[in-house]
């Protein structure tokens, strides 16, 4: 990581011999490698990016031979007390580095990995218990660059009986980029939706007559409700969000709001690692989500390790998440392929995949406050452009999605239930910005490519599916063309 003109960046994407080959071309004119902004890099970004690169694998190569020499050195990158925080020693870019640190962090044994029974790396997922499938969010969230998507093979087989694939809920690692635009954008439209329940509640009971509300946020329709004088509301023509009216908008339910919680419920799943967060709500509930059976709140799991995951990381990791690049738009620069580019653009709004896959989400407000669970701790507080790695968005943001929940029709149906409550076939609207560099696609990565994807669509994306199956051959490549303009930016990493 670097700092420059105090934002928050990173290099990663690709090996480096094959990279500067591509950037020499690229820099000598050739204009088959399209470029954010339709240039190359000129020489002086050049040698800055592989300096910054060369840095990088230093410092890591580093810290593995320091990790050789004294185990449990590499540790130290998830370790942080939030009262640390609170007391003003880490700023926001530090904070950044910390939450990078505990997303590349291989979890062992001496972090508390596992449940202290020596059945680690258990594929399929016990109940709510979890799998311990994987040592790091990277090992996971890496295809087509860090904090990417997952292929097929990194699979997680959630819910299920701890031996069976078949009893469980397959899902594919998406990936984490621009993540805290979308935390942001769901929150204004839990405000919205949440006011106007409010208002309505207000008004039925100076009125004593029911009252009919449409419940619209960033112009997505989630239904309506009728509240009653008496406060009762009557939820049964809501659409695509829980009835507590907050938008969701992680998992590829949307069962989670906030990357903290995001964060923390993926440590325990796959590491076996619990925050001391939800070892206090195992204490203060009789019947917690199960973690096992230790000999008390702070080992749940029994497994000799206390305090695995201090709520100084959950506040880092959700600070690095929501400042993590935004994907690109990055048109073809030749000048056939840019006229495909053109139609396949108009054919994705004609055919009805605008209709879920909204192209843009206006967000009023680009701070985020980021609170920690803990009573008295101080706020975090984030500026997604100032504070962000490059590239960022202004408040126009090219998302993609709704952020809703839809019926996706029984043939993308989960072949079992989730824990969660949303029926096997709703599933929320996938964000198709970065589209281009996650495959595989859908939630169990089923469609090896973005055409295979569409076609797996049904319930109330039947009718644009059909639409698209009436298109010439031509016009579904131009289609492919355009989707495959939703990328990330080019960067430099060097191979290992």
């Amino acid at each position: 990581m670097t700092s420059t003109g105090g934002v928050t960046m990173r290099r990663d994407v690709w090996g480096l011999p094959l990279g500067l080959a591509l950037l020499a071309s690229a820099a000598a004119g050739a204009t088959s490698v399209p470029w954010p902004r339709g240039r190359p890099p000129t020489p002086i970004e050049l040698d800055e990016t592989v300096s910054d690169a060369v840095e990088l694998y230093d410092q890591e190569r580093y810290e593995e031979y320091l990790e050789a020499y004294e185990r449990g050195e590499d540790s130290e990158h998830v370790f942080l007390l939030q009262t640390w925080i609170d007391q003003g020693r880490y700023s926001v870019e530090k904070l950044f580095t910390f939450g990078d640190g505990a997303f590349e962090h291989d979890f062992q044994e001496l972090d508390g990995y596992g449940d202290g029974s020596g059945r680690n790396l258990k594929r399929v997922h016990e109940g709510t218990y979890g799998g311990r499938d994987a040592h790091s969010c990277a090992g996971c969230h890496q295809l087509g660059g860090a904090n990417g998507s997952g292929n097929v093979t990194a699979n997680g087989f959630y819910f299920g009986d701890g031996e069976a694939i078949g009893s469980a809920v397959v899902r594919n690692p998406p990936a984490v980029l621009g993540l805290g635009y979308v935390q942001a954008l769901a929150a204004e439209m839990t405000g919205v939706l949440t006011k106007l329940r409010r208002d309505a509640a207000a008004k039925a009971e100076s009125s004593g007559e029911p009252v009919l509300v449409q419940l619209q946020a960033k112009g997505v329709d989630f239904g309506r409700i009728v509240v009653r004088p008496d406060g009762t509301i009557d939820d049964t023509e809501l659409e695509g969000v829980d009835p507590d009216l907050v938008v969701r908008p992680f998992g590829w339910k949307g069962h989670t709001a906030r990357l903290r919680r995001f964060a923390e419920r993926a440590a325990r799943i796959h590491f076996g690692i619990q925050s001391h967060v939800l070892a206090e709500q195992h204490q203060e509930d009789p019947q917690p989500e199960r973690m096992g059976w230790g000999p008390n709140w702070w080992d749940p799991d029994g497994d000799g390790h206390q305090r695995e995951l201090e709520e100084g990381i959950l506040t880092a990791m959700a600070v690095y998440m929501a400042l993590l690049e935004v994907p690109v738009i990055i048109p073809p620069t030749d000048a056939e392929l840019r006229e495909r580019w053109a139609d396949g653009s108009a054919l994705f709004d004609r055919i009805g995949c605008t209709e879920c896959h909204r192209r843009k989400m206006t967000l009023n407000r680009l701070e985020w406050t980021e609170t920690p669970d803990s009573a008295g701790s101080k706020p975090v507080t984030i500026h997604l452009v100032t504070d962000g790695e490059a590239p960022r968005s202004p408040g126009e943001v090219n998302l993609f999605s709704d952020l809703k929940r839809h019926d996706m029709g029984d043939d993308l149906a989960d072949a079992n239930e989730g824990p969660d409550g949303v029926a096997r076939n709703v599933f929320i609207t996938r964000p198709l910005w970065g589209v281009a560099e996650t495959p595989p696609y859908l939630h169990d990565g089923r469609a090896a490519t973005l055409l295979d994807a569409i076609r797996w669509h049904g319930g109330e994306a039947a009718t644009a599916r059909s639409t698209f199956e009436e298109l010439t051959a031509t016009q579904r490549q131009n289609l492919h063309i355009f989707l495959l303009s939703l990328t990330r930016q080019p960067k430099l990493k060097v191979a290992q």
